[in-house]
């Protein structure tokens, strides 16, 4: 696979992933069909660069590269405006790569030896039984919601491990694609071209270097030396990889219906523009859609040079959260005016209202814990 993204310069992949969102756009209605991406915009996303992004230079990555992890979220957002579906595969190939950076360098190597270019993906809630043996473990057990895994060349799976000095830790194990097989199991009501299937194993064994312990990957990488992606908690990150899809889907989505809706007319062939209650739609979907990009991007550059602190990761979540309900704010009035044109199948609005919903959805975006983490702290309780 071609490599396009230079290691020193990320914002190549900025103008990769417009071509790659243009690319997803056309797919986007078959991929729905599908439930899954197409392979070739599959592998546009990695010819793109995203999963290189967050690679170790060493490998040929582009982690160390300035401006890496604001790159990466301008890029997710110019797919997620042609597919969020394709937005979030791209997140997950990022997210994969910065994860794998804490394998130790033996598993690395296995990784990307031949190369960053490496499609992954995973499953990160622990299920399955994992069992200590000479050497590593053995793995055995079924994994949900593997996002990509159809295109993917090694997987990742988490599993409750015992503990070296205290009670078991959650550990992640990287396999490679001979070592499991994939349920086709994903039927959803949004996002369902990202083609989240089941991951099986059948008592496999990991050895040692291609796993690692979950709180180095919460806590970050201590040696100075790493890349600043790689250095920062986990959690300024992660919502991320989520919500920049989104953002760039309600981009997408509020051009389609301002055009759409300049055109309309309403039965008694009056503009359908000439009610204010749609004029108040546009908006407030617009404000709704900058006040969640103003929040996201002082996150970004928090992650990218500010001193981190207790609180820094606390607020990141609690504004990723906030940011989510913009977001669904704003395609819910968009679908609201839209009418019942707006909620046919070949809308783009209506995925986009499904497709945001679910990410709002999901674990790293919920709102009483994110919410209460950061309040906990102001109140002087953690």
């Amino acid at each position: 696979m071609t490599n396009t993204t230079d290691t020193t310069d990320t914002t190549n992949l900025v103008t990769a992933a417009s071509k790659a969102g243009e690319q997803a756009a056309e797919a986007a209605l078959a991929g729905e069909d599908s439930n899954r991406l197409d392979p070739a915009v599959a592998e546009s996303l990695v010819t793109a660069g995203f999963a290189r992004h967050f690679v170790p230079e060493r490998w040929g990555g582009s982690a160390a590269a300035p401006g890496a992890i604001g790159h990466l979220g301008e890029a997710l957002a110019a797919v997620g405006a042609g597919c969020m579906s394709a937005a979030w595969c791209a997140g997950v190939l990022a997210a994969l790569g910065r994860m794998c950076a804490h394998l130790p360098p033996e598993g690395q190597y296995d990784l990307w030896g031949d190369g960053p270019d490496v499609p992954l993906a995973g499953s990160l809630v622990p299920s399955g039984t994992v069992r200590a043996v000479d050497g590593g473990w053995r793995l055995t057990g079924q994994w949900s919601f593997a996002s990509g895994v159809d295109h993917a060349r090694w997987t990742t799976v988490g599993g409750v491990a015992p503990g070296t000095d205290g009670p078991p830790v959650l550990r992640h194990f990287l396999l490679p694609r001979s070592d499991y097989r994939v349920l086709d199991t994903w039927r959803n009501v949004g996002l369902r071209a990202t083609g989240s299937n089941t991951v099986v194993v059948d008592d496999v064994f990991v050895p040692a270097h291609r796993t690692f312990d979950h709180r180095t990957l919460l806590a970050g990488d201590p040696d100075p030396a790493a890349a600043r992606p790689h250095r920062i908690p986990l959690k300024l990150l992660n919502g991320l990889y989520f919500l920049c899809p989104g953002i760039g889907a309600v981009e997408g989505a509020l051009q389609t219906w301002t055009q759409w809706t300049a055109r309309r007319t309403e039965a008694n062939r009056t503009r359908t523009s000439d009610r204010p209650g749609v004029r108040l739609a546009l908006a407030g979907a617009a404000g709704h859609l900058d006040a969640a990009k103003a929040l996201v991007g002082r996150v970004v550059e928090e992650a990218e040079s500010a001193t981190v602190t207790t609180e820094l990761p606390l607020r990141a979540t609690r504004d990723y959260t906030v940011a989510a309900d913009l977001l669904l704010g704003a395609v819910n009035s968009l679908l609201r005016m839209s009418g019942s044109r707006g909620q046919s199948l070949d809308n783009p609005v209506q995925r986009v209202w499904r497709d945001v919903h679910c990410m709002a959805g999901h674990g790293a975006l919920q709102p009483d814990v994110n919410a209460d983490g950061w309040a906990r702290y102001a109140l002087g309780e953690a």
